[in-house]
């Protein structure tokens, strides 16, 4: 049975199955995709993507301030070494927080992929659980792809300007950056998963050895 605690693992390989019967390998593989839809659409996955996009919104924030204290105030190299190394303590692990977070929904993907080629029956209930969790990652991802657009427009307004300040110009860029990637990762993520639970509805494709364990 599928503990519903951990993710998922996939199917066995051929040689291992011990399913008594089609209908508990059917019910298996029902519960793994449902599962694995849920989590690849889940609330803290989406939570985990915004404090990380919030800690990066952190690390610029200390990058502007260093490139303010290296001129715009006054030179002020302490000042402006210990926001570099603020800003590095923060954008280092929020980007490689963002690579765990990308690698944990290809693994998402994978296996997803793997139980669904385990038998060709579909599996509606997977498509109505990602509609509605497809709409709550829809909506916010959609207003952060538009506030980020809105603050690169005024950075590069911004830097057009004779009074433009070259420690606010970095930072409007590198926040309206984090903001938009953030809202098209989350944009992916809904529309990539609403795609796959769609396709479990319909006939699927049976790979046959053992490539579907990995």
């Amino acid at each position: 049975m599928i503990n519903r605690r951990s993710l998922p693992p996939p199917p066995p390989p051929e040689e291992l199955r011990s399913w008594p019967d089609d209908a508990a390998r059917l019910a298996d593989r029902s519960t793994a995709l449902v599962e694995l839809s849920r989590r690849g659409l889940g609330i803290v996955r989406l939570v985990l993507l915004w404090l990380t996009g919030a800690v990066a919104v952190l690390g610029w924030a200390c990058v502007g301030l260093a490139v303010q204290s290296f001129g715009e105030v006054g030179f002020d190299p302490v000042s402006g070494v210990v926001a570099l190394i603020l800003a590095a303590v923060l954008l280092v692990p929020a980007a490689i927080a963002l690579g765990f977070w990308l690698h944990r929904g290809h693994v998402i993907r994978r296996r997803l992929e793997a139980w669904a080629a385990l038998d060709p029956a579909p599996v509606s209930e997977a498509q109505s659980l990602a509609h509605r969790r497809s709409v709550l990652w829809l909506l916010p991802s959609v207003a952060l792809c538009l506030a980020g657009v809105g603050l690169v427009g005024a950075a590069l307004a911004e830097a057009s300007s004779r009074t433009a300040k070259v420690s606010s110009t970095t930072y409007l860029v590198g926040l309206g950056a984090t903001v938009l990637l953030t809202g098209i990762l989350g944009l992916a993520q809904s529309f990539s998963q609403r795609r796959w639970s769609a396709q479990l509805r319909h006939t699927v494709p049976v790979r046959r050895g053992g490539g579907a364990h990995r």
